[in-house]
């Protein structure tokens, strides 16, 4: 009896798996490639591929669904946010279209303290290319994010936080638009992320 139950059970299983993989779908959370550790030798750096490749620097308006939390990639908003430090969460699908300028996105939670924010705050000073916002849904106390990259730590203080910056911001290996401006479009640090810029 229990291997007829145990027989009638896997048959359910690899049926629904069979049909919840024939669906397409058209979000870019429908990547069903691995993740995998980044080639370029950052310990905990994981490379995120494109969801859709057709899709993956289109311009669109409204909401995308990500295939990461905060999103390294994908279709986004045809504004970029400003980089910068913000105390205001700022819109996923702007934030995007900043990483495919090259920007470095930092996001921290609620619970980082006055000292923390202050070095954020220093960080984005020191390097146009930072857009460093809070973010409601964060992972881990902090995430770094470019183009297709992504790391989370539990201290803005990590070694490989310097590290990150220095090889994924303005020019990185993954950038899909070197040169790109991380200015001059949407957002004024550090409490108007949504206003744009003159």
């Amino acid at each position: 009896m229990r291997a007829r139950v145990s027989l009638v059970v896997f048959a359910l299983v690899v049926a629904a798996c069979s049909n919840s993989a024939s669906k397409p779908s058209t979000s870019a959370s429908a990547n069903t490639k691995a993740v995998a550790p980044a080639p370029e030798g950052i310990d905990g750096v994981v490379a995120i591929p494109a969801a859709d490749a057709k899709t993956d620097q289109a311009h669109v308006a409204g909401k995308v669904t990500y295939a990461t939390v905060p999103p390294t990639r994908g279709p986004h908003n045809a504004l970029w946010q400003n980089c910068g430090f913000y105390t205001k969460a700022v819109i996923d699908e702007n934030a995007v279209h900043s990483l495919e300028h090259g920007a470095v996105w930092i996001t921290y939670t609620e619970a980082a303290d006055p000292a923390t924010r202050s070095k954020l705050a220093a960080l984005a000073k020191a390097n146009r290319y930072l857009l460093i916002t809070p973010y409601p849904a964060n992972p881990a106390p902090f995430v770094l994010s470019a183009w297709g990259r992504q790391l989370k730590v539990d201290s803005i203080d990590d070694l490989r936080v310097a590290r990150f910056i220095d090889v994924y911001a303005q020019d990185g290996p993954t950038v899909p638009e070197v040169g790109a401006a991380c200015s001059g479009a949407l957002g004024v640090p550090p409490d108007r992320p949504a206003t744009l810029a003159s």
